[in-house]
């Protein structure tokens, strides 16, 4: 029998800590950004003022779009799931795709409304690092190899929820024994 979906590894908080390296590149930036207030205060004060609006502004109307999307969908991964056939669609997929693409939103509220049809371009406005980060993710927890995605057919075609949610059932399964063994409980 297989293992449900709500049996699925739980999302690993990333170790965001910097690296040695890291620390040492802000360090620098930090003491050109002090030389430069010091050599002239005048354009460093309206440089770092235009720059610090232009960052609050963009955070400002994505967080009020991200919020509109919450109000006006009342979706559930219930929803979600529904979208798709099962019999085709590893469920594991399903909730690891729903579960990584909440979490993307916020971190804290993770049930972020997802709809198979959302354009990851225009609709959730993920650029392809990111959408990366989530194939990675998704493929770690869900159970899936991803060494060899360029012979997907899926491959460099994904543009919505639901075609990343295909692009998995096209590739190789790690855990295939792992979900298809018979359960402890009876």
């Amino acid at each position: 029998m297989r293992t449900i979906s709500r049996h699925l590894p739980p999302l690993q908080a990333e170790d965001r800590r910097t690296p040695l390296y890291g620390k040492a590149i802000l360090l620098v930036i930090l003491a050109l950004v002090g030389y430069w207030i010091y050599s002239s205060p005048l354009k460093a004060t309206i440089g770092l003022g235009t720059i610090t609006v232009l960052v609050a502004g963009s955070m400002i109307i994505e967080g009020r779009r991200v919020a509109r999307i919450r109000q006006e969908r009342d979706d559930t991964i219930c929803d979600f799931r529904r979208s798709f056939d099962l019999r085709q669609t590893d469920p594991w997929i399903i909730r690891a795709t729903y579960e990584a693409f909440g979490a993307w939103f916020d971190a804290k509220h993770a049930k972020f409304p997802l709809r198979v049809s959302d354009s990851i371009d225009d609709d959730l406005k993920i650029d392809w690092e990111d959408l990366d980060d989530l194939f990675h993710e998704v493929a770690q927890r869900a159970g899936y190899d991803i060494s060899e995605c360029e012979a997907n057919p899926f491959y460099g075609k994904v543009k919505t929820v639901k075609d990343f949610v295909i692009f998995f059932t096209h590739q190789p399964k790690i855990r295939q024994a792992e979900q298809d063994a018979p359960s402890n409980g009876g």
